[in-house]
């Protein structure tokens, strides 16, 4: 029996939604697409040095998840949990753009702890407040599946335009402003405007519905941290998704982070890097719009396990013909179709395990449990970042260096091919075993009968 609820969500809501989507998307673009090889090749420090730092940095960035969402949930508010600072990180998001890019001249070792501090400043602390902010909306403005689902589906489908728009002009902004610094803080400078604007309207146009302390009583709805992590960590819905989330974003960003790479040493033209971004990110806007009625139809984890399968083909065909253009841009296509179906389902995906939390536990902390979606990305990311950083510094890459050595072009290579498949296995295997589509309803009906016992 599907349980029913009442909130309607108009279309300007969706859009505004959509908007605080591709908001988003800059901070975490950025540093996926260009960070490392702005750090390598344009600053000119040490690849393995970069892929520490970011390592290290994600111990605090994980844990800043939860704590952080721990707080969003006991806000209240006129306004609601999550739009009050959905407007309050605008500001600061664009601050945070900036700051990953206006590296001072002050000696390697000062440019360094520089980039610890601000890539903490921006990951850690404004990106985390961010995702959750607008991730968790959702859950605030219904309960009802098939809206949340569409809301994200909404959020993804901006979320790819604004990857697209990124991955494809980035390179030829900066190129055609110099290609220095400088020309990088410019196109910084645009893309820390137009998210301060989108997550705007996101703020002021999104309504919340949900109350918290109606669902669970507001003694319930304000339980302490530990009793929120207690929770959490009986949820093993959560930890799937988490996992998904990670490798997922472990073979987004091992593509895109070497897409600028291949393309300069492996294929000869850096310029490429674009041509492979695109075809990386257009199926993302593609495919959001046929996914919400897929997804009503088959389910989320069916249309997940699909796109991820799809993307593992890509992975091996690329592997098979590394130096085809045509080759290498179908193969591409593919990794994008998987990344996909995987983005946009595993967003309502972890929404359902709020109300399964709530089931087992007693104990409903949304902005928490949506964390694992900002976490997982950027434990990805980091894992990631290092791995391709380290085995670059081992093999003796140099961004500053005219010509690189036979070993080094070999890790640009193997890195770029093998590591994406690697992650798209682990992503596969862990999404087979997922089911809670199966039980939802069941939950949901459930949740309606103590709900009704207990008034």
């Amino acid at each position: 029996m599907e349980t029913k609820y009442k909130e309607k969500i108009g279309i300007g809501e969706k859009i505004a939604f959509m908007l605080g989507g591709m908001g988003g998307v800059p901070l975490f673009a950025l540093i996926s697409s260009f960070l490392v090889y702005f750090y390598t090749n344009v600053i000119g420090l040490d690849a393995g040095l970069i892929g520490g730092i970011i390592l290290v940095s994600k111990i605090f960035d994980g844990v800043s998840d939860l704590i952080f969402g721990s707080i969003i949930d006991k806000t209240r508010t006129k306004y609601g949990v999550c739009r009050p600072w959905v407007l309050r990180i605008a500001i600061f998001g664009a601050i945070g753009i900036l700051t990953l890019f206006t590296v001072p001249e002050v000696g390697t070792t000062g440019q360094l702890i520089y980039v610890f501090l601000s890539y903490n400043i921006s990951q850690t602390v404004i990106y985390t407040i961010m995702q959750l902010a607008v991730i968790s909306l959702p859950t605030y403005m219904t309960r009802d599946t098939k809206q949340r689902t569409g809301l994200f589906v909404w959020s993804s489908i901006g979320q790819s335009i604004m990857t697209i728009i990124i991955s494809s002009v980035t390179l030829g902004i900066v190129t055609k402003l110099g290609g220095n610094q400088k020309a990088w803080i410019i196109a910084a400078c645009i893309y820390s405007v137009l998210s301060a604007i989108f997550l705007f309207v996101t703020g002021i146009v999104c309504k919340e519905r949900v109350n918290p302390d109606k669902i669970v009583g507001e003694k319930e709805a304000k339980v302490p941290f530990a009793v929120v992590l207690k929770s959490i960590l009986k949820n093993k819905y959560w930890f799937e998704i988490l996992g998904i989330v990670i490798v997922g974003a472990g073979a987004y960003v091992a593509s895109l982070q070497m897409h600028t790479y291949y393309a300069q040493y492996i294929l000869g033209d850096i310029n490429i890097a674009s041509v492979m971004n695109m075809a990386y990110t257009m199926p993302l806007l593609v495919c959001g719009f046929v996914l919400l009625p897929l997804s009503q139809k088959f389910g989320k984890r069916t249309i997940m396990l699909s796109g991820v399968g799809i993307q593992m083909i890509g992975c091996i065909l690329i592997i098979l013909i590394p130096k085809s253009m045509p080759v290498i841009l179908a193969a591409t296509v593919m990794k994008s179709i998987g990344q996909s179906c995987a983005a946009t389902m595993y967003q309502p995906m972890l929404a359902d395990s709020i109300e399964y939390g709530h089931w087992k536990t007693g104990i409903r902390s949304q902005a928490a449990l949506m964390g694992a979606n900002g976490a997982g990305q950027k434990v990805g990311q980091g894992l990631v970042t290092a791995l391709l950083g380290g085995i670059m510094s081992i093999a003796g890459f140099s961004g500053m260096a005219a010509v690189q050595s036979e070993k080094a072009i070999g890790s640009v290579s193997g890195l770029f091919l093998f590591v994406p498949l690697v992650f798209t296995i682990i992503e596969f295997a862990i999404i087979y075993i997922y089911d809670l589509d199966k039980k939802y309803d069941t939950i949901m009906k459930e949740l309606e009968e103590r709900k009704g016992q207990e008034a």
